[in-house]
């Protein structure tokens, strides 16, 4: 199997997400996500931190969530999928803040960045900057971006494991400005799938 993040790069972050990261979280959790990532790159100690990180990602919303947590277990050899869900997880979160504020659900096919801005003077503004970094330095170019310079793939592990952290984060500050966001977060918006949320254990 190739294995698209090379072990040398497995604990490299990029500037920017790691200023992001500590924007956004505690010394402990920053910390926490640290032991992880040197955790993910050594055999011996792999499978506990990738039990730790789904456990701490938990499975709900179903989609994409799931798919993100399922992605943990490939680890530290590929990175781009897990990064991508996790966006696509703020992507669906801010539209659930766009559908609330604005009271239409006529944005939901639009990207994240024309939602954020929509958003604007709407949320406050240090989350509306964070969610901001989070489509420039993640988002988008998990989507977008297949250039590489000075390494020899996109995202590292130690990015991944930074991402759900930081995602989690967002998750936690968008639930404090809208009942949609809860209500997604808890499945509660999800019964069109046909699928309840006791079952998504059995789909796995």
């Amino acid at each position: 199997m190739r294995k698209t993040c090379p072990q040398s790069e497995y604990l490299e972050i990029n500037d920017e997400i790691f200023a992001l990261a500590e924007e956004l979280l505690s010394a402990d959790e920053i910390q926490h996500a640290e032991e992880l990532s040197i955790n993910l790159s050594q055999k011996s100690t792999r499978l506990s931190a990738q039990t730790a990180l789904k456990k701490i990602l938990g499975l709900r919303p179903k989609r994409p969530v799931y798919y993100a947590y399922h992605e943990i277990d490939r680890l530290p050899h590929w990175t781009r999928y897990p990064i991508e869900n996790l966006g696509h997880f703020v992507d669906n979160m801010v539209k659930c803040v766009v559908t609330e504020k604005l009271a239409t659900t006529k944005y939901n096919e639009q990207p994240l960045g024309p939602n954020l801005h929509r958003l604007k003077n709407k949320i406050p503004d240090d989350l509306y900057s964070v969610l901001e970094k989070f489509n420039l330095l993640i988002y988008r170019p998990a989507k977008h971006d297949f250039n590489v310079i000075n390494r020899s793939h996109r995202f590292t592990s130690k990015e991944v494991v930074f991402t759900i952290f930081i995602t989690l984060k967002l998750k936690e500050k968008l639930i404090g400005i809208s009942n949609e966001v809860n209500d997604y977060c808890q499945d509660k918006t999800n019964d069109e799938y046909g699928i309840s949320p006791d079952s998504v254990n059995n789909l796995l």
